[in-house]
């Protein structure tokens, strides 16, 4: 503990390098500076974070030489004369320091000393210093006692010198042979006698709940209302929210917007509100550009005073709106997009740890995704779903046009690319793919095995086996994803026996309806064909024509079985459809 040399009148020294103590059960909050803290007088601590950190000096700190000034504080409202709403050690550090009762040196042992002596009735009506006692600190507890309860009698508030003037302490009253305290250092002690053999003198306060108050008024003027940062540009679609943190001694808050006019001015007051409460919506705006601040108010000044935020600009488009994705407990790369009305727009991925993504949903629970049209013009909150079954897919490769036999204007050339990106598929050779080639029923329950483990335990390997497809074929029929083996092995497949296979990769919960697809209604499948009805209705598949023609019969290629995995692996890669 550091001890510093103490003036005997005016000047007090306020070093004392204690912690903040955790807060006890507070009757309220208020703010300084921005940050909240407890109402409750007898809990404050020099250290709270709401001022613990406020210079206090030159060299100092508030947390570790505002023992005294806390305790002032504490008497302040503890007397009545003020509301510990409004008066704080904060706010009076911030009047002392105004009025120039806070020495400011750049030698450690002169900075930050109080001259208390000028807390008198003239500057500070409503609660002022009287005078102060000195004795030894051998002086019995007792005999301290009674002085702090004949002092008391006489109407003051009293503040103890303790360990040798280096820390003070508010009295609170006096009990029996002790006084009980409030202890703003980190100890906290509750009484006197804990501090007994360093105590040194007493200073004497007094309060006059009709005088005028000279502090609170000095610090009439609100702290600027911190603004949330706004995005660059929105849609005529939004109502952008405008949101703000708490600003010391303001009593409500008033939003100005001002349009940018063709010669460069700002059109002023181009809408206004009054009384707003954080988070506020404005009405959407014309296309343009437009500049906001926030302005708090403190109508208990005479007259009213108020600061205002910093202007914030963006530009407003037309026909655009802002999507807001809510990752329902995951992270997305963008919480925000941009997107025009009418239009169809990439979603992001998000990510959950322990969980697989199942797709957006809108405020209605219906999905949303890559295939989907924007068919609204105001802006909206797409939601994330998820499911337990799994971890999902990551794409954990790049894909560098490595495929010599896989144009970029081919059809198939982005599934291609994003099923060897997810580690789903590889080419035929290093740096073939035959997109066109059939597939056989050993490659299409290698295809499976390797998306349901990847599903389920993000790893896709299996153990070289003999034959070369045994140890996938085996995972398949452990986790039902087949029966039995197919007869020939190494036989292609047509689309209706890969859809067979493939409906099963993934656990039920990873393939949720997003379409409706009522049994009979595919022009050439029969109803029994379950796996295809489930895949339709996933989004998996969507048929051949407006009807929905699935070929069953048909061959399936290797291109077309790289648009079916990206499609289960992601969500927003799925088809939204209806059959006409």
């Amino acid at each position: 503990m550091k001890k510093r040399i103490l003036p005997m009148f005016l000047a007090l020294v306020m070093l004392l390098t204690l912690l903040p103590a955790p807060l006890a059960s507070a009757a309220g909050t208020s703010v300084y500076n921005g940050t909240n803290y407890s109402t409750d007088y007898t809990t404050w601590r020099q250290g709270d974070p709401a001022w613990g950190k406020t210079p206090l000096g030159d060299l100092h700190t508030f947390g570790g030489s505002g023992c005294l000034i806390s305790s002032i504080a504490v008497l302040m409202c503890h007397s009545g004369a003020y509301d510990p709403a409004s008066l704080n050690p904060g706010t009076l550090r911030d009047w002392l320091d105004k009025q120039g009762y806070i020495s400011h040196s750049q030698t450690s042992s002169q900075d930050a000393l109080l001259s208390f002596g000028q807390i008198t009735y003239n500057t500070s009506p409503r609660f002022y210093f009287t005078n102060q006692e000195f004795f030894s600190t051998d002086t019995p507890m007792a005999d301290i006692a009674l002085r702090v309860s004949q002092l008391q009698a006489s109407g003051y508030y009293v503040i103890a010198r303790v360990k040798y003037s280096g820390h003070f302490v508010a009295v609170d009253q006096v009990i029996g042979s002790d006084v009980k305290i409030f202890d703003s250092g980190a100890s906290a002690k509750k009484l006197l006698s804990e501090y007994n053999g360093t105590i040194g003198g007493l200073i004497c306060f007094k309060a006059n709940l009709s005088g005028k108050d000279t502090v609170l008024p000095a610090f009439g003027l609100p702290t600027a209302p911190k603004v949330a940062d706004l995005a660059d540009a929105y849609g005529t679609g939004d109502k952008i929210a405008i949101s703000w943190g708490a600003a010391n001694l303001a009593t409500h808050y008033n939003l100005y917007v001002e349009q940018k006019q063709a010669n460069g001015s700002w059109k002023e007051n181009y809408r206004y509100h009054f009384y707003v409460i954080s988070p506020f919506s404005l009405e959407p705006l014309p296309a343009g550009t437009y500049r906001v601040k926030v302005q708090a108010t403190n109508a208990n000044a005479n007259p009213w005073t108020y600061t205002n935020s910093d202007w914030q600009t963006f530009q407003v488009k037309q026909g655009h709106l802002t999507v807001t994705y809510d990752a329902n407990g995951g992270t997305v790369s963008n919480k925000y997009q941009l997107a025009q009305a009418w239009t169809k727009y990439q979603l992001p991925t998000p990510t959950k740890n322990g969980a697989a993504f199942l797709g957006w949903y809108n405020a209605s629970g219906k999905p949303v995704n890559n295939s989907s049209l924007i068919s609204t013009t105001t802006g909206h909150t797409l939601t994330a779903k998820w499911t337990n079954t799994g971890v999902g897919f990551h794409k954990n490769a790049s894909y560098n046009g490595i495929f010599w036999d896989v144009p970029k204007n081919a059809w198939y050339y982005d599934s291609i690319a994003n099923v060897y990106a997810y580690g789903l598929m590889n080419g035929v050779e290093p740096t073939k793919f035959e997109p066109t080639s059939q597939v056989t029923a050993a490659q299409t329950i290698t295809l499976a095995a390797r998306m349901r483990k990847l599903f389920v335990t993000g790893n896709g390997s299996f153990a070289s086996t003999n034959p070369w497809y045994k140890a996938y074929s085996d995972y398949a029929l452990s986790q039902g994803i087949i029966g039995n083996l197919p007869a020939d092995m190494n036989g292609t497949l047509t689309r209706q026996e890969f859809a067979a296979i493939i409906a099963n990769a993934l656990p039920n919960e990873a393939l949720p309806a997003v379409n409706s697809v009522p049994y009979g209604s595919i022009p050439d499948v029969y109803r029994s064909d379950a796996s295809i009805y489930k895949l339709y209705r996933a989004g998996i598949l969507a048929g051949n024509d407006s009807a929905g023609t699935f070929l069953p019969n048909a061959p399936i290629t290797r291109a077309e079985v790289a648009t079916i995995l990206v499609r289960m692996a992601d969500p927003n890669a799925r088809v939204l459809f209806s059959l006409s």
